[in-house]
């Protein structure tokens, strides 16, 4: 059911003209726009703090700590208080005497978050590696609607290409070799043009969604 009211009123009349206000860039740069702009962006920036503040820093690093202090389990509380005090080394950036203690526990993330990094490329890439050695060939019996052995062949020609054609240890003067890596620049274009059109219809989804809006809850024009 449908919600009614002033209240609801204002969000449909505050929710018109934001969406007026972006869609003036298509004209040109303009108040409205940049007022829409920056509203957006306090609002994302205090959402981003309040989640912080409720989702991260109070059920995962001060209740435990309270917890812990309480429990008598001082290695625990000990490691709370070490991560809180390195989460504050963060805010010596502010300061020219302080910065120094931003960069160690910058040093300690990046470190950390490239560890992290790697072992996930690992865990992601291996299995599709894994997935590429293919037989051209498909038993009937094994056979199902994407495991076929016509499939499997265009995979390894697609494959084959693509590989051919980011292969760079010596020139393509051969002419298989350059007729393969030819081939895989444009498997490579189809590719990436399939990639640009789902962000294309993404887009579109959205500008759709918001004319409808505009139409039925704001104009009443359409139902």
């Amino acid at each position: 059911m449908q919600a009614s009211g002033p209240i609801h009123t204002v969000e449909i009349w505050l929710g018109a003209f934001a969406t007026l206000a972006v869609f003036s860039f298509l004209y040109r740069e303009n108040r409205a726009y940049r007022f829409a702009e920056h509203v957006l962006l306090g609002l994302g920036v205090g959402f981003g703090v309040a989640t912080t503040i409720t989702d991260i820093l109070l059920p995962k690093w001060y209740v435990p700590l309270v917890t812990a202090l309480a429990q008598h389990r001082w290695g625990a509380a000990g490691i709370g208080l070490l991560a809180g005090i390195l989460g504050s080394f963060w805010y010596g950036m502010y300061h020219p005497r302080t910065i120094w203690l931003s960069r160690l526990v910058m040093g300690i993330t990046i470190g950390a978050g490239a560890g992290i990094a790697f072992k996930a490329q690992i865990n992601d890439k291996l299995p599709q590696l894994i997935a590429s050695f293919k037989s051209p060939y498909v038993p009937p019996a094994k056979a199902s609607g994407y495991n076929t052995t016509a499939d499997n062949i265009v995979f390894i020609v697609v494959l084959t290409c693509v590989l051919a054609y980011f292969f760079f240890s010596f020139q393509h003067n051969n002419r298989l070799l350059r007729a393969s890596a030819h081939w895989g620049r444009l498997f490579l274009m189809v590719t990436f043009g399939v990639f640009f059109g789902n962000t294309v219809m993404t887009r579109m989804s959205v500008f759709i969604e918001r004319v409808w809006f505009l139409l039925t809850q704001w104009l009443h024009l359409a139902r």
